[in-house]
């Protein structure tokens, strides 16, 4: 299993994890757009038990277009995003790539949400995409 960690802009979220990466996507949708003022964000899931969090994020709560109760994991002092969690899939956390360490581990398998992709969005073609969210 990888270990894994990283921390905030300002060092005062940062977290280990011991799990294998489960699986990563770029999401184009909405929700992740303003969340993280990109044009997608890229998200690696793990499992929860496995996270350890030094420091106290904040947490934004919100209902996704799918009905799923959806929290935003963010530092209090700096901003930045750091984990996700769908209410729905209670044993996985999201991890949000820019804030990883071992970025060669940075693997994306699909793109979700072209549907409301920016129009000037490249987009790499070898991986998957789904219009929205796949099954």
């Amino acid at each position: 299993m990888p270990k894994l960690s990283g921390k905030c802009l300002c060092g005062n979220i940062a977290f280990t994890a011991d799990s294998d990466i489960h699986m990563s996507y770029n999401c184009h949708c909405g929700d992740c757009r303003a969340a993280s003022g990109a044009a997608y964000q890229t998200l690696l899931f793990i499992d929860k038990s496995a996270l350890n969090i030094s420091g106290t994020p904040r947490v934004f709560t919100h209902v996704a277009d799918s009905g799923s109760v959806m929290e935003k994991h963010f530092c209090p002092d700096c901003g930045s995003q750091m984990f996700g969690h769908n209410q729905g899939r209670p044993d996985r956390m999201s991890i949000r790539a820019g804030v990883l360490e071992q970025s060669e581990l940075v693997k994306p398998s699909a793109n979700l949400y072209l549907s409301s992709k920016i129009e000037s969005t490249p987009i790499d073609s070898a991986l998957a995409g789904y219009s929205e969210m796949p099954g």
